[in-house]
């Protein structure tokens, strides 16, 4: 084991005796991070490389085991002395920190269970029932024989109760999100009547292949306005839709996107 470094001439003596803690403290900067540091903390730094040698690995993993063993040491250090101070505590210093207990009290306070408390009202949105519902609008039949499917969607500023008592400001398609599960068949028409009854310019942009116009990127539709999307449905497969308004993540973090 390395020794403490000589006093330096003319230095004062210690006010006091060092502790145990201190002397850990000494000894492992002494004998072990000290040596680091005279050998690498006065080398001039050599020119920036934009690759790693075999050499440079092997020293910062040095350097780096030498942090993790310090931390380690005074993490122990720093337990020990925190259990002592636990185990000197007497029944009624124990009490001063976690209060009286009350006895009427039937709730299990256990770790695993610390949290919101209740339930979520599902009476205007139920998250279960969502993963059947699917909305496959008014169908009629076109005079060339294809099926036309018509939706109505409308944006709207809603407060959703996400956990029990907090609520979460959302932007949303006809008043829950996600927005409804628009079903159909690749070659129906799709005809969508978009209301914009929010507090923001919005869109819908369909995942898929559809005219330029019917994009939902460039038609923006300002509040209170209205607009309406009409494409074939293609190709078949899951697709999305959400709001293309910018600043784009925000509108749909808010709330504005749904399957198609």
């Amino acid at each position: 084991m390395t020794r403490d470094p000589p006093a330096a001439s003319g230095a004062k003596p210690a006010d006091r005796p060092k502790s145990p803690r201190d002397l850990s403290a000494r000894r492992l900067y002494g004998g072990l991070i000290a040596p680091l540091v005279r050998r690498f903390g006065s080398r001039p730094l050599p020119p920036r490389q934009h690759t790693i040698s075999r050499r440079g690995l092997l020293r910062g993993s040095a350097v780096g085991a030498a942090g993790i063993a310090g931390a380690a040491s005074l993490a122990t250090l720093d337990s020990g002395r925190r259990a002592r101070a636990a185990d000197a505590l007497t029944p009624a210093q124990a009490a001063a920190f976690v209060g009286p207990i009350d006895p009427n009290d039937e709730f299990d306070h256990t770790h695993e269970l610390a949290g919101t408390v209740g339930d979520v009202d599902t009476s205007a949105f139920d998250p279960m029932a969502y993963l059947e519902d699917f909305n496959s609008g008014v169908v009629s039949t076109l005079p060339d024989g294809r099926t036309l499917r018509e939706y109505v969607l409308v944006a709207v500023d809603k407060e959703i109760e996400v956990a029990p008592g907090v609520f979460f400001p959302a932007w949303t398609y006809n008043g829950h999100v996600p927005g409804p599960t628009i079903r159909c068949t690749a070659g129906d028409v799709i005809r969508v009547r978009f209301t914009n009854a929010g507090s923001h310019p919005h869109t819908i942009h369909f995942h898929g292949i559809h005219p330029t116009n019917m994009d939902g990127v460039f038609e923006v539709v300002r509040v209170g306005d209205d607009f309406i999307y009409e494409f074939e449905a293609q190709p078949w497969g899951l697709h999305i839709y959400h709001c293309h308004s910018v600043p784009l993540k925000r509108h749909i973090h808010k709330g504005l996107y749904g399957t198609f």
